[in-house]
């Protein structure tokens, strides 16, 4: 499992609302930490009243997410209200199954922004690690140059990469 900042021992959680009562004036919601069991969304659901029946005999059967608490960079302004709850559970399995290598290409893709406008892309992207290289230390070309020059990496003298942030 990755280290998360602010040592975490999750990836994200977010704050699930009951959009009735929400529109009736009234927030009533639960922070969620991810990944989670589907019996543990039954209890949240439950407690925040989805299934429930307001004054008029109607039940109260939609949901939407007010807020996240992000530890993955970059991850928080991806993220919309009405995110499907399995794939946020399933990235966020995906994140906690990864070794502290394969977070780093991870954090690599994301903060080039390629391929991550989405949750969907993102889940992609922990799929396609492998098209990332992380070169510890290297902090700009200079430093890029002197690691290649000097026949370190497994690309070495291969020439720089199309991309470099």
């Amino acid at each position: 499992m990755p280290d998360y900042s602010y040592n975490k021992d999750y990836p994200f959680a977010a704050f699930i609302t009951n959009l009735g009562k929400y529109n009736e004036g009234e927030l009533v919601g639960e922070w969620v930490k991810f990944p989670t069991t589907a019996e543990e969304m039954k209890e949240v659901f439950k407690r925040i009243g989805i299934g429930q029946r307001d004054d008029f005999g109607q039940p109260y059967e939609e949901w939407f997410i007010t807020d996240y608490d992000c530890y993955v960079d970059g991850l928080y302004d991806k993220l919309g209200e009405y995110e499907n709850l399995d794939e946020l559970n399933y990235l966020a399995s995906k994140l906690d199954e990864m070794s502290e290598s394969e977070y780093a290409q991870f954090q690599a893709g994301m903060e080039m922004g390629d391929h991550c406008g989405s949750l969907q892309e993102i889940i992609n992207l922990t799929e396609n690690l492998d098209c990332y290289e992380v070169y510890p230390n290297i902090e700009d070309y200079d430093d890029l140059g002197t690691l290649l020059h000097r026949g370190a990496g497994r690309h070495a003298g291969a020439g720089a990469p199309a991309k470099l942030h």
